[in-house]
């Protein structure tokens, strides 16, 4: 509420730049998954592929123990399941664990620097594409609202703690697809429909999520140069996953992520409100029955947001219903969800930035109340309802106002 100039801005950016930049020298300890990252790193630089074993198998067989050690393996938190990390995150791993064999501390601060680059990179980003252009007449209350935007990404705690301090890829990940829509809203030419789609490949690789936004470039390019931006992506992809690809690569990570949709749960709304439902009901976990259908849910709703809305070709207005449509196809998604981990909730924050809605920034807020269900050394979490309740009641009490605000808002523009 204080800014009112583009200095005041960036000053703010420098204060979220700094805290992040203190991040990247302490170790994560609200997260395990670092050991993982560098169990993974450990392997590619024996010349191993991760995608192949499970940990557990190299200590069944005490293979490379002065590497993948019993100290480090009984630090992970899915020995039993292969890897789910893509080629951007194994690069880094490698390169992390190349450069401090031994150090944990060493390997996790080179891991960092990168997150804490991707990081400054959408900073940039965020402020070149929300701040208005010179030639603007005053600007109104939703064009102010875009112009300060920058800092609500910027400034969120938990980007700093969970993408930077904690060391999480969503860093990386939104950082390419940023990268990715803002070559395209500078001007929509062949050369750079080519390098945003190589930039979106790098950010499905970094994470697979970003996949789902590509159903939306359809009302925004067309039937033509939608495919040439799928083909694009999908040739991509595959040559960028060549290095970390064997005969076992796609079963074995198919493995995992089935896991993570039919086993795992942790911080789930609707899954746990019909879970709940259908315990009374049936007397059993109804996970295997319901993940299907929720999934479904996610896939008709990206339809109806691909062939049903109203369309928006790529014009100088085209970035806000773009990162609207990303903004509901992603909360959706997260709302069918069966685990949903704290650091995720940083997407729809990145995508909230370029629209006018802020019910992702109250869920940055309460999601930190699922630390409870976390407990140390475990890699299993204990949750308390009642925070559940809390988080979820405020989330979507907020986004309910926020969609009436709405509608009242047209119906009165309307009239």
């Amino acid at each position: 509420k204080k800014v009112k100039t583009d200095t005041d801005i960036n000053f703010f950016i420098f204060i979220g730049i700094i805290l992040r930049g203190v991040a990247v020298f302490s170790f994560p300890n609200l997260s395990d998954d670092i050991y993982r990252f560098l169990w993974d790193g450990r392997l590619v630089n024996l010349g191993e592929n991760p995608f192949t074993h499970t940990p557990q198998y190299y200590i069944d067989n005490q293979l490379f123990s002065e590497r993948l050690t019993p100290e480090l393996f009984s630090k992970l938190n899915s020995p039993n399941y292969f890897s789910v990390y893509p080629t951007i995150c194994q690069c880094v791993f490698s390169t992390a664990t190349f450069l401090f064999p031994k150090s944990i501390y060493g390997a996790s601060v080179v891991i960092k620097l990168f997150l804490f680059a991707c990081e400054l990179g959408s900073i940039f980003l965020i402020k070149k594409m929300t701040k208005p252009s010179a030639d603007l007449p005053p600007l109104s209350i939703n064009e102010q609202k875009a112009f300060i935007s920058p800092l609500i990404y910027t400034l969120n705690p938990l980007t700093i703690i969970e993408l930077v301090a904690n060391a999480h890829f969503e860093a990386a990940m939104i950082f390419f697809f940023l990268f990715s829509i803002f070559l395209l809203k500078k001007g929509f030419v062949n050369k750079r429909l080519l390098s945003s789609a190589a930039l979106f490949s790098l950010s499905v690789v970094s994470k697979m999520l970003p996949l789902i936004f590509l159903p939306l470039f359809l009302k925004r390019l067309g039937w033509k140069k939608s495919f040439y931006y799928w083909l694009t992506i999908g040739l991509l992809v595959l040559i960028l996953l060549l290095p970390i690809y064997n005969s076992l690569f796609f079963n074995n990570i198919g493995k995992s992520l089935s896991l993570y949709f039919v086993n795992f749960e942790f911080n789930a709304s609707i899954y746990y409100l019909l879970e709940a439902i259908g315990f009374n009901i049936y007397g059993f976990n109804l996970i295997h029955q319901l993940s299907p259908y929720l999934i479904l849910i996610v896939l008709l709703f990206i339809a109806k947001k691909t062939f049903f809305d109203r369309k928006g070709k790529v014009d100088n207005d085209w970035i806000v219903p773009f990162f609207n449509d990303c903004l509901m196809v992603v909360s959706v998604y997260f709302a069918c969800a069966t685990t949903v981990h704290p650091w995720y909730a940083a997407l729809p924050l990145a995508c909230s930035v370029f629209t006018t809605w802020r019910f992702p920034m109250v869920w940055t807020f309460f999601i930190f109340l699922t630390y409870a269900g976390y407990t140390e050394g475990s890699s299993k979490h204990t949750e308390n309802i009642v925070c559940l309740i809390i988080e979820y009641s405020a989330v979507y009490a907020f986004f309910i106002f926020e969609w009436i605000s709405r509608e009242k808002e047209k119906n009165i523009n309307a009239t």
